[in-house]
């Protein structure tokens, strides 16, 4: 990849951004479409994060950039502007620069894990955790015709608060006795090398579906790997946002078979 001084950047907000596959994704995407274009990742803890976003709107070649885990909603609010479902969420994970330094925010992450996920309709689904990809990922589960969602977070009081957002005869507070009727997990907290909160997985029935966001091995990975549950790996539903995301972001389509190259080349696979 050559960059030179009118190569247009693309960054991804993350702490810590160890973990991050976007870049890998991306630059093969560039190298592919031959455009003057490259993808980084910044690291930016939470307290940084107000200065970062108004030195964006100065940064004169930068095209946009993504949001991830902890920053979805804390950026929401500092943009110029929210489109849906961005707007109703409060949350974003793709925000496009102009060349007047405005910031507009998007969110795929609904749209993403469902089409990861498949057809969910008539689906009882537990979401695991309360930040801004959960509320993507149930707005869109209901969306989707789901029938019902549960919510397990370490905060009692956080997850009453994302509630609040959805109708109550559709989401509430997840108990124990609720896991064998569970048809969809998704596993949307950074935690990995242990099962968030102490789910007990046993009570989970071998036909249901898991979907984790993050971009890497985890405990409850494993854990659904060995009980011969349907594991669907994170990658899967960045794979069903790239599209989209590298629209908004370079206003040009990418065909899937690019993508899927350019998956295979970060070794993501999708079979």
């Amino acid at each position: 990849m050559k960059i030179t001084g009118t190569t247009r950047i693309f960054t991804i907000i993350a702490h810590p951004c160890v973990h991050v596959v976007a870049p890998a994704v991306f630059n093969h995407l560039f190298e592919a479409m031959s455009m003057d274009m490259a993808y980084i990742a910044h690291d930016t803890p939470p307290e940084a994060l107000p200065a970062t976003i108004e030195a964006y709107r100065s940064w004169n070649n930068l095209g946009g950039f993504n949001v991830t885990i902890p920053h979805k909603e804390s950026a929401a609010v500092l943009l110029d502007e929210l489109l849906p479902p961005a707007a109703d969420l409060g949350a974003v994970n793709t925000v496009v620069r102009s060349p007047g330094g405005v910031l507009t925010g998007y969110n795929t992450d609904g749209a993403g894990a469902v089409q990861a996920i498949g057809d969910v309709r008539g689906a009882r689904c537990l979401v695991i955790g309360a930040g801004g990809a959960a509320r993507a990922v149930i707005h869109a589960l209901l969306q989707a015709g789901a029938r019902c969602v549960a919510i397990l977070n370490r905060t009692l009081e956080r997850a009453r608060a994302l509630l609040e957002h959805f109708p109550e005869d559709r989401a509430g507070l997840f108990h124990p006795d609720m896991l064998p009727e569970m048809d969809v997990v998704v596993q949307t907290t950074p935690v990995a090398d242990h099962i968030p909160l102490d789910l007990d997985m046993r009570g989970l029935r071998k036909d249901v579906r898991i979907l984790e966001t993050v971009m890497r091995d985890t405990a409850l990975g494993r854990e659904a790997r060995s009980r011969g549950c349907t594991l669907i790996p994170g990658h899967h539903m960045l794979y069903h946002q790239t599209g989209e995301n590298f629209r908004l972001l370079t206003g040009a389509d990418v065909p899937d078979a690019v993508v899927r190259q350019a998956f295979a080349a970060a070794g993501l696979p999708l079979s």
